[in-house]
């Protein structure tokens, strides 16, 4: 089985919201949208960069998911608490906070676009103190060289969202050679994402899909305050903690070790 790769037109979607009809049910049938371009890619790298500095500078730490908190940033070093084991730095933004870029207004577009994709009003979930126990968020995931990775498994689908748009701020063989974000075919078989993007795309598929980050480079160890590596971001909407209306991510490689 292959996955089929097509394109979607972001601007004429957001002036034309039926044409999210088509979208969903191409996704729904196993398809994998892109939006080529999305970021410029000299912004996308200024973004890293800032990111970079935030993480070689300042402690991480850990913060729920609940209307009000900060912005920050944590390691996931098979931390107990996540749902989706794995090796990354995490960069967590919510729209009540403020930061330099104003980046929920450079999103913004895709947010909305995540919305009518997702049978829902484009505007929903977008506001200071989130809806139906569900907030917007921004997760910049860097992947070190040598480590980084990320369990298979499938995110929440439901009523807030069909899929979880992800921009890549990397590229493959520029900014790294091996391993990657890939989607697994029923047959076992890993499809990788980075190998038909670049940086400032965003890419769609349902997220019922099983799919994770093979390790990054694994015979290419660098060290992690160097930030060699592979760098995303998602475009998430998560429910808030303690709320039971939304299911959990479902971790495939825990499940095999029980």
């Amino acid at each position: 089985m292959s996955f089929e790769f097509f394109e979607i037109a972001a601007e004429s979607v957001l002036a034309e919201p039926t044409q999210a009809d088509a979208i969903r049910d191409r996704i729904l049938a196993g398809g994998i949208g892109v939006v080529r371009q999305f970021l410029d890619r000299n912004f996308a790298i200024e973004i890293r960069d800032y990111l970079t500095r935030i993480g070689q500078n300042s402690l991480p730490t850990y913060e729920p998911i609940e209307v009000g908190r900060p912005n920050f940033h944590r390691l996931n070093l098979d931390d107990e608490r996540a749902h989706v084991g794995g090796c990354f730095h995490q960069f967590v933004f919510y729209p009540w906070n403020q930061d330099v870029f104003n980046l929920f207004q450079v999103f913004d577009d895709l947010f909305r676009l995540k919305n009518l994709i997702s049978d829902n009003p484009a505007d929903r979930f977008l506001g200071r103190h989130g809806q139906d126990g569900v907030v917007s968020r921004l997760a910049f995931q860097f992947y070190p060289s040598g480590r980084g990775f990320l369990n298979r498994h499938q995110d929440p689908y439901g009523d807030h969202q069909l899929t979880v748009p992800t921009v890549c701020l990397s590229e493959k063989s520029q900014d790294f050679r091996s391993g990657g974000a890939f989607i697994e075919d029923a047959d076992g078989n890993k499809h990788y994402l980075d190998d038909k993007t670049a940086v400032g795309d965003v890419v769609f598929f349902d997220a019922r899909l099983v799919h994770g980050v093979e390790i990054v480079d694994p015979h290419a160890m660098q060290p992690w305050l160097d930030f060699v590596g592979r760098w995303t971001c998602l475009i998430a909407t998560n429910k808030v903690n303690g709320h039971s209306n939304i299911l959990n991510a479902v971790d495939l490689e825990k499940i095999q070790q029980l």
